[in-house]
């Protein structure tokens, strides 16, 4: 049989404990840290890699060596002193 007066429901909480641990809060600090010095320190290598295989090919590389502007400007003095002896042309200052 129903009762004149309605009863209320008791409320319910759905709280979860709280502690805090000063060690534990330090450890998961140093985790983060240590992760991410060691994607930095990755990061660096690949970075110093690339730098080395950049000069390595730029040095194996032949049209590089043959392009050169000093070289290209020994060559044009060159040539020019050449062509000056064959057709006997002097220097005039």
């Amino acid at each position: 049989m129903g009762s004149f007066f309605k009863q209320p429901e008791l409320r319910q909480f759905s709280m979860k404990p709280r502690y805090y641990s000063e060690e534990k809060e330090r450890m998961e600090e140093l985790k983060r840290r240590i992760g991410e010095d060691a994607v930095e320190e990755e990061e660096r290598a690949d970075r110093i890699r690339e730098s080395f295989e950049r000069r390595r090919t730029r040095r194996a590389n032949p049209k590089n060596k043959i392009l050169s502007p000093t070289r290209v400007f020994v060559f044009a003095i060159l040539i020019i002193l050449f062509i000056m002896i064959v057709t006997g042309t002097r220097l005039v200052f």
